[in-house]
C-alpha cells in the first residue's frame, strides 16, 4: 500500500517517521510491559490490514470511522495507529461510560467497525442489538491475537491520507444531554503536536506520562508528542488517575521527565509528595490544563517537585485543542500574585479575539476544529466571522492585561444569577480555599424546597484541617457581599470527578438538590 512519506503533515507520517529513526526505541510502556516502536508497528499494521481487507466499507475509499471502546493499554494505543494507518477516523468512547451512551456515540458517527473486549461487545448486542448488525467488531483477546498470527509480517499499510482529512473524533457532554462530536484533522493535531515538541524541547530521552484517558483532548499530547520526539509514552493504570500516593510511585517507577494532567491530579500528587519523593526525579516539565490551578496550590507543587522544572499552564477547549500557553515565572508564585496564573499568548498557530476588553474568547488557526460531526447549526453557531477570518467562541470570559497576557476570568455558562446578582462561583471558590484548612471549594446552584436558586458550597479538608461552616462563613463574609456567601456550606471527604478527572459539578448538584 502507498508509503507516508509524501503525506508528511499527518499523523501518520509521524509514526512512520519515528519508526525508521529507531525501531528498537520503546514506544509504550504499560505497568512491567515495555513495546518498542518496531513491534508496536507490526501489531498496528496487523490490525490495519485486517480493518481493510475485512470492514463492512471495503468497496468505499474510506473505511470512514472507527470506534475505539478499550481502557488505556498497548492494545489501545495500537489500536489508534492502526486506525489511521487504515485512512480512517479514530473514535475513543469512555471506557467507564455505560454501554448506553457507547452505542450512541457509534451509532452517532455511523461507525464501520468497533475495537472493544468481549465483555462490552456483549453488553452492546444487549441494549443495540440493531447497531451491532451493522457493525464489524474486533475485540481484545482470541480475536486479536488470530489477527496479529494471520496478518504477521505482512506489507505495511499506509492508506492515502491527507493533512485535511479527519484523524479523530472527541464526544463531549452536551447541553441537550446528547454527546456532541468534535471533528478534529490530522492538521489540527498536528498543529499543536509540532509545536508542543518544539516549546517543550521533547526529546527521544523523554518519558511522557498518559493520565489522561483516551477520549481526553489532554491525551493527544500524550500520545502523540512521544512520537514526535521518539520518546515513550507511560500509561497511568486506571486505578491509579485517583491516587496521589500512586501518581508520585508511577512519576518514579516509570523515569518519567514530562507530566500532563488537570491539576486535581498534580494537587493530590503534591500533597502525597511532602517528604520529598518527587524532589529527585526525572521531571524536567509540568503541564496543566482544564482547570484553574489556584496559586496557593501550585506554591505547594513547586516545593516538591525538582527545583530545574519548569511549569506551564495550557489552555484550550477540545474544539481548539491547546491554544494559549504560559510558562510560569516566579512572579506567578509571588506573595502578591493573583488568585490562578494567567493563560497567556496564543500559540503561534492560534489567532484570538476577545470581545471587549473584558469578554469572551475566540480562537481561530490551524489547531481549531472542522466542526460537530453531523450537526451545521451548531456548528454555524459556535463560530464567528470576522474581516481577520472565523473564529470559535470558547464560552470563556477573559480580560487582557497590560502587557497582553489573557487571564481567565471564567465560564458565560457559570455565570449565574442569583436573587437577581450575575455571580461568577469561581470567585465564591477562590475565597474559601483561601483558609488554610480548606483543600478544595466547589460551589454550585440548586433549589431549595421552594424552588428559589441557592449557592451551595462543598468543601474538602486540607491535611489536618478541620473546617467549621459557621467559620468559614464568617470567611465569606470578610470577602464577599452579602447575596454571594453560600447559604450552605458541606464538608465531605472527597469529591467526585469526571472520567476526564475534573470536578463532577452534575452530581454536585443533585446532591445539593437532596
Amino acid at each position: 500500500m502507498t508509503k507516508p512519506e509524501g503525506n508528511s503533515g499527518t499523523l501518520t507520517a509521524l509514526w512512520a517517521a519515528a519508526v525508521r529513526r529507531d525501531p528498537e526505541a520503546t514506544a509504550v510502556s504499560e505497568r512491567q510491559r515495555r513495546v518498542g516502536y518496531g513491534e508496536l508497528d507490526e501489531i498496528s499494521n496487523c490490525v490495519a490490514r485486517l480493518l481493510v481487507e475485512r470492514g463492512p466499507s471495503r468497496s468505499e475509499e474510506s473505511l470512514g470511522r472507527v470506534g475505539i471502546w478499550l481502557n488505556k493499554s498497548v492494545e489501545a494505543i495500537a489500536a489508534i495507529y492502526a486506525v489511521l494507518r487504515s485512512g480512517a477516523a479514530y473514535v475513543p468512547i469512555d471506557p467507564t461510560g455505560p454501554p448506553r451512551r457507547a452505542a450512541a456515540v457509534l451509532s452517532d458517527c455511523a461507525a464501520s467497525w468497533l475495537i472493544t473486549t468481549p465483555e462490552r461487545a456483549e453488553s452492546l448486542r444487549a441494549c443495540a442489538p440493531e447497531l451491532m448488525e451493522r457493525v464489524s467488531v474486533l475485540c481484545v483477546g482470541a480475536e486479536w491475537e488470530e489477527a496479529l498470527t494471520e496478518y504477521a509480517g505482512a506489507e505495511r499499510v499506509y492508506v492515502p491520507t491527507s493533512p485535511d482529512d479527519v484523524a479523530y473524533i472527541l464526544y463531549t457532554s452536551g447541553s441537550t444531554g446528547t454527546p456532541k462530536g468534535v471533528v478534529l484533522t490530522h492538521a489540527n493535531a498536528r498543529a499543536f503536536v509540532d509545536w508542543a515538541a518544539g516549546e517543550l524541547e521533547l526529546t527521544a530521552a523523554d518519558v511522557l506520562s498518559s493520565h489522561a484517558p483516551l477520549h481526553f483532548d489532554l491525551s493527544i499530547l500524550d500520545v502523540f508528542g512521544a512520537v514526535a520526539c521518539g520518546g515513550s509514552v507511560a500509561l497511568v493504570p486506571d486505578s491509579w488517575t485517583g491516587l496521589g500516593a500512586g501518581l508520585v510511585r508511577f512519576v518514579r517507577e516509570q523515569d518519567v521527565s514530562v507530566w500532563y494532567s488537570v491539576p486535581s491530579a498534580l494537587r493530590r500528587m503534591a500533597d502525597a509528595a511532602g517528604g520529598g519523593e518527587l524532589a529527585d526525579t526525572r521531571l524536567r516539565v509540568v503541564a496543566f490544563a482544564g482547570e484553574e490551578y489556584p496559586v496557593r496550590h501550585l506554591r505547594a507543587l513547586r516545593d516538591v517537585v525538582p527545583a530545574s522544572s519548569v511549569l506551564y499552564n495550557l489552555y484550550g477547549p477540545t474544539e481548539t485543542n491547546v491554544c494559549t500557553f504560559h510558562r510560569l515565572g516566579p512572579e506567578d508564585l509571588a506573595a502578591d500574585a493573583p488568585a490562578a496564573p494567567p493563560i497567556g499568548r496564543p500559540c503561534p498557530y492560534a489567532t484570538e479575539l476577545v470581545i471587549e476588553a473584558t469578554g469572551e474568547l475566540c480562537i481561530g488557526g490551524a489547531s481549531v476544529m472542522r466542526g460537530y460531526w453531523n450537526d451545521p447549526a451548531k456548528t454555524d453557531a459556535s463560530v464567528i466571522q470576522t474581516e481577520r477570518g472565523s473564529f470559535y467562541r470558547t464560552g470563556d470570559i477573559v480580560r487582557r492585561r497590560d502587557d497582553g497576557c489573557l487571564l481567565y476570568v471564567g465560564r458565560k455558562d457559570t455565570m449565574v444569577k442569583v436573587k437577581g446578582h450575575r455571580i461568577e462561583l469561581g470567585e465564591i471558590e477562590a475565597v474559601l480555599e483561601l483558609r488554610p484548612e480548606v483543600a478544595e471549594a466547589v460551589c454550585v446552584v440548586a433549589p431549595d424546597e421552594a424552588g428559589t436558586a441557592r449557592i451551595v458550597a462543598f468543601v474538602t479538608a486540607a491535611r489536618g484541617g478541620g473546617p467549621d461552616e459557621r467559620a468559614l462563613r464568617r470567611h465569606t463574609r470578610e470577602y464577599l457581599p452579602t447575596y454571594m456567601v453560600p447559604e450552605k456550606i458541606e464538608v465531605v471527604s472527597s469529591l467526585a470527578y469526571t472520567s476526564t478527572g475534573k470536578v463532577d459539578r452534575r452530581s454536585l448538584m443533585a446532591a445539593a438538590g437532596s
